[in-house]
């Protein structure tokens, strides 16, 4: 079973809920995505042992079938992935790099658009950095 984490960044850690488990709202803090996951299947193997077994899907389920997806906040990706740079990523995303240091900083927040543009961002160059062959 995969579900889906979605990674936020509080004060000087970073936070982790799965929103898609019916009935429970699973949510953990960690100094690092590792430290977040293993708290989280800590909290579902207790859920489904314990009152999970009500829900169909949960029945047969063994904790360790679970994998993660993960979705990042841009403060708690720019945390996480420190040798990406905000105005490189807010260049390739036609967004000015000011700005965007506020959505990192929390102090304000992209529109829709605007974080689907810094996504493509991200996604553009990591397609870039497959191509890159050193001799």
């Amino acid at each position: 079973m995969k579900l889906t984490i979605i990674v936020e960044k509080g004060d000087g850690e970073l936070w982790g809920r799965i929103d898609n488990v019916p009935g429970y709202l699973p949510v953990t803090s960690g100094k690092n995505l590792e430290e977040i996951e293993k708290n989280l299947l800590e909290l579902l193997d207790d859920y489904i042992n314990h009152e999970g077994k009500a829900f169909e899907e949960w029945k047969n389920l063994n904790i360790s079938n679970i994998h993660f997806d993960h979705v990042y906040d841009l403060s708690a990706f720019f945390e996480l992935f420190d040798d990406v740079k905000v105005g490189a990523i807010a260049k390739r995303a036609g967004l000015n790099p000011s700005l965007v240091r506020h959505y990192v900083a929390g102090t304000k927040f992209p529109s829709e658009q605007q974080a689907k543009k810094l996504e493509d961002a991200i996604h553009s160059l990591g397609e870039k950095l497959m191509e890159v062959v050193l001799a």
